[in-house]
């Protein structure tokens, strides 16, 4: 939008700065004032603010083939500090079609509230370790290809404004009947009992509103929210550090499993 100002210029944004909280709270008989129960933030409301120049009508006709009511969008944003996104959804495309100068108001309606960093995070927290590099020279001990490092435990650095989900990609090369995820700062563990082939991938999402864990076979995809073991907890990353193991089967199966996650810097504001 900020490299077509022959065609259109954004002269405003609002919904850049951190969305309105809601601040749940009850009176008490007896009691100054009120007791809080809960809050949450509200859903973002982006409206963008555009001036058409040049061929008018034409620029307007191109600007309704991107912000398509009802349907999903992507708003990218980046200034000297940060380059994030929002998700949202156009709810509406409103313009003045016989002023001499035409002004276009698109509002778009995001229910996730959090701006992400346009650059996704990937922690490896497998327990191969890969050993093999070039240039390299074999001694007549040999060389290693890869190491085994059966209590490792990798810390997942969430540098967010507010805790958040993530996905958790799992590969398995070999066959494994059983894996366990633990989160070593808070205890929390996610367990999932299934026979998993050589092959498999198993993608699970812990964001809010959006959890789920399926296992890609080939070309089937097979939902595996029964295979969860009861009292597994879908993990939610706090400000800063986060340390995570796991297990297969017994310690010689960590070594057929390669365990990636995934996350996103999510900002209230820019």
């Amino acid at each position: 939008m900020t490299q077509n100002e022959g065609r259109f210029q954004v002269i405003g944004i609002d919904g850049l700065n951190p969305p309105k909280a809601q601040i749940n709270r009850s009176t008490v008989a007896g009691m100054d004032g009120s007791k809080f129960n809960s809050s949450k933030l509200e859903e973002r409301n982006i409206v963008i603010t555009l001036r058409l120049n040049g061929e008018v009508e034409t620029n307007r006709i191109l600007l309704y083939s991107y912000f398509r009511t009802k349907e999903r969008c992507k708003i990218y944003y980046s200034n000297d500090t940060r380059d994030v996104y929002a998700e949202g959804y156009i709810e509406n495309v409103d313009t003045n079609l016989f002023e001499i100068s035409e002004i276009m108001q698109v509002s778009i309606i995001c229910p996730d509230p959090y701006f992400k960093s346009a650059q996704e995070i990937v922690d490896d927290v497998s327990k191969v370790l890969a050993a093999f590099e070039f240039p390299f020279s074999i001694t007549s001990t040999g060389v290693s290809f890869s190491e085994l490092e059966m209590n490792k435990i990798t810390n997942v650095l969430n540098q967010s404004e507010s805790e958040c989900g993530l996905e958790i990609d799992i590969y398995f090369s070999n066959s494994v009947s059983s894996l366990k995820i633990v989160n070593a700062s808070t205890g929390e563990e996610f367990t999932v009992n299934y026979s998993f082939l050589q092959n498999d991938r198993v993608t699970i999402v812990t964001t809010k509103g959006q959890k789920s864990i399926k296992l890609q076979r080939g070309a089937t995809t097979i939902n595996l929210f029964g295979s969860i073991v009861r009292g597994s907890v879908f993990f939610q990353l706090g400000v800063g550090d986060n340390y995570f193991t796991y297990s297969a089967d017994s310690g010689t199966k960590d070594q057929a499993v390669n365990v990636v996650f995934r996350h996103y810097t999510v900002y209230r504001g820019v």
